[in-house]
């Protein structure tokens, strides 16, 4: 008889626990926060938005010249009701995830300046256990084809109409031996969209157990978020650490854990090629124009994520992203500003800064960025 491991199990009970109603979920800041589901999206505006713990959300209409601290919450660490850890960008909204072993809620804006939950209210999501603004707990969050697709633990939550409706798919019961005969036990599961082409969202969890390959799991959704599948991937044997992984909406590259090298899929995550060294180590990983930027020491670049290139000596550490009149953000969780770059990383400008809070338990910089088009 199939059995979850131990660790699984009392997982499973952290989950729960975290995602029910308390104190935390009460705090007057978080409901101040209005109810959405009305959204009516006019991407006009091009606009950049990063995130950071506490539920800092700063936002750039400008092409990165100048930045608003659109919402602020509670100073928060890396586990708690504050903690903000991702952003996404779909259909003229951005929506921020905030909270992490915690009461988890997806805020979200078509402006940039009015930041309010996802949700109109009235989603019977399990974990939310009658509170209607507690989403499930969220690592990651993917957009695509008009759907936003949320992972963190062992839970999927799928909304395809800006959060008038949300579907919920639970790893529990669903998946029990995958087809090399290991057990689930998963964690930080992160989703990307891997195009208009195949319309999947794939996500990528840690792999918590003894046995197998390392790499962690794959799983893809071929519906919107609405019903998953546990793949046997070909080509990852030789893939070990946790990783990053992410699209270029035509091609996949994943790294391990140490971004020494590299795997590339075509097919939307059912084959891999690689290893591909990078010729770097302990770099961040970010698609950058349809390219692969791995910002370390030193930095590289690759189109097809088997060569890799020399990046000028200049590209400060973190997450790159990038607009469309090719101008670079730069953010990283250990440092507390926003560089710019007009000339394809070779200077850099910082346009803003901030005074962290005096909180332990996470780095306070920025967590996370992304690139759309917002309503005037």
């Amino acid at each position: 008889m199939n059995r979850l491991p131990l660790l699984a199990l009392l997982l499973a009970a952290c989950t729960v626990r975290a995602a029910a109603p308390t104190d935390e979920a009460a705090d007057p800041k978080r409901l101040a926060i209005p109810f959405g589901g009305d959204f009516k999206p006019n991407p006009k505006v091009p606009t950049f938005v990063v995130v950071g713990h506490g539920g800092r959300i700063l936002v750039s209409k400008d092409d990165g010249q100048k930045w608003t601290q659109a919402f602020f919450g509670v100073p928060g660490a890396d586990h708690g009701p504050w903690a903000t850890k991702c952003v996404a960008y779909g259909g003229g909204v951005f929506v921020v995830a905030v909270g992490w072993g915690a009461p988890t809620i997806w805020l979200a804006s078509e402006d940039g300046v009015r930041w309010r939950h996802l949700t109109k209210g009235d989603a019977k999501l399990p974990e939310a256990k009658g509170d209607p603004r507690v989403m499930p707990g969220t690592w990651g969050l993917a957009a695509g084809k008009g759907a936003f697709v949320g992972a963190g633990y062992m839970t999927f939550t799928a909304t395809p109409d800006l959060g008038r409706t949300f579907n919920s798919f639970s790893m529990w019961g669903a998946f029990k031996d995958d087809a090399r005969g290991h057990k689930l036990s998963t964690h930080h599961v992160g989703p990307v969209y891997c195009g208009d082409a195949s319309g999947r969202f794939l996500a990528l969890g840690d792999n918590r157990g003894q046995d197998g390959p390392k790499f962690g799991h794959l799983f893809a959704s071929d519906d919107l978020g609405k019903s998953w599948r546990w793949l046997n991937p070909k080509g990852l044997e030789a893939s070990m650490g946790r990783g990053a992984l992410v699209s270029s909406g035509r091609l996949l590259v994943m790294t391990d854990k140490e971004a020494e090298h590299a795997w590339t899929s075509s097919d939307a995550g059912e084959t891999w090629t690689g290893p591909h060294a990078t010729g770097t180590k302990r770099a961040t990983l970010s698609e950058v124009r349809s390219e692969f930027w791995l910002t370390g020491k030193p930095s590289r670049a690759s189109t097809d994520g088997k060569t890799w290139r020399d990046l000028p000596a200049a590209i400060p550490a973190g997450q790159i992203i990038a607009s469309d009149k090719r101008t670079l953000i730069s953010i990283a969780p250990q440092r507390f500003n926003i560089l710019r770059s007009t000339d394809g990383g070779k200077s850099w400008q910082e346009v803003h800064a901030y005074e962290p809070p005096d909180i332990k338990g996470g780095a306070q910089g920025l967590r996370d960025g992304a690139f759309g088009l917002l309503s005037p």
